[in-house]
């Protein structure tokens, strides 16, 4: 596990050095993205109580049997789990969910399909943000689950449908429940040969206009390989790095571009 914090924070650094700022980006897509569109300010309707939300599962004393399927946590390497300890580890910075927020908005995205689940907390901004919109988010744990679920019903969020159980026996028949796949998040197992395996399972069920998101790759090597695979990949034709996450985009008929990006979010 300390192989792998070492080669992110390398990877970071690296990151830092080479990252443009929007006056080094020559395309008008991708300028207007880190300018104005994930630069936005305005904030959904619920999104302070699900912050409160967030702080209170960061509190939280309760224990959960919490049943792994991917690459495992590097914090915690037991089965009996505090919640404050998932929350703290595992849930994304609200800068980090309010930006896929953004993009799956820019995306005008109906169909969202999220793979790791956590406790909800990305979900939920997803939910809150896009009216109208179908989630199907996919969990290993039942307990996880459970817990997100609890704070989806606080919250008043209805689209969102949970899928429990590995992804390996799950994914295909979510695939084939949904009416489009619009904006995918492929999260929970930081393997990065079994992402590449999921992202070609979701290839064929995807249009021009999915956005595809690959969470945490800079988390291990197997991650960065898998990550630098896809920019390579001729299906995709724009491939935008900003550290956290990749973000694949397969418009037919662009040039293909790839850009490592500074956070525009802050």
């Amino acid at each position: 596990m300390w192989s792998n914090r070492l080669h992110e924070v390398n990877a970071y650094l690296r990151h830092l050095w080479y990252a443009r700022g929007p006056h080094g980006v020559h395309s008008p897509f991708v300028y207007e993205l880190i300018t104005v569109i994930l630069r936005n300010k305005r904030r959904s309707p619920n999104h302070d109580a699900i912050e409160q939300r967030r702080k209170h599962l960061r509190n939280s004393s309760r224990v959960l049997d919490v049943l792994d399927y991917g690459a495992g946590s590097r914090a915690q390497h037991h089965s009996k789990r505090r919640v404050s300890d998932i929350a703290r580890t595992a849930l994304q910075p609200g800068s980090h969910a309010r930006a896929l927020s953004l993009l799956a908005q820019h995306a005008q995205s109906k169909q969202i399909l999220e793979m790791g689940t956590s406790l909800g907390i990305t979900t939920a901004h997803l939910a809150d943000s896009i009216p109208g919109c179908e989630i199907y988010t996919l969990e290993g744990s039942e307990a996880i689950a459970a817990l997100a679920k609890e704070t989806w019903n606080a919250l008043g969020l209805h689209s969102i449908k949970s899928i429990t159980g590995r992804f390996a026996d799950t994914l295909d028949g979510v695939l084939q429940q949904m009416p489009s796949v619009d904006f995918v998040i492929i999260d929970g197992d930081h393997r990065g040969e079994a992402c590449l395996a999921y992202l070609n399972q979701i290839y064929p069920y995807t249009s021009e206009n999915t956005v595809i998101v690959l969470d945490d790759i800079y988390w291990s090597p197997s991650m960065t390989s898998a990550w630098e695979t896809c920019v390579a990949d001729p299906r995709f034709t724009l491939t935008l790095d900003f550290f956290d996450f990749g973000v694949l985009y397969r418009t037919n008929g662009r040039v293909k571009e790839h850009f490592r990006l500074a956070r525009p979010w802050h």
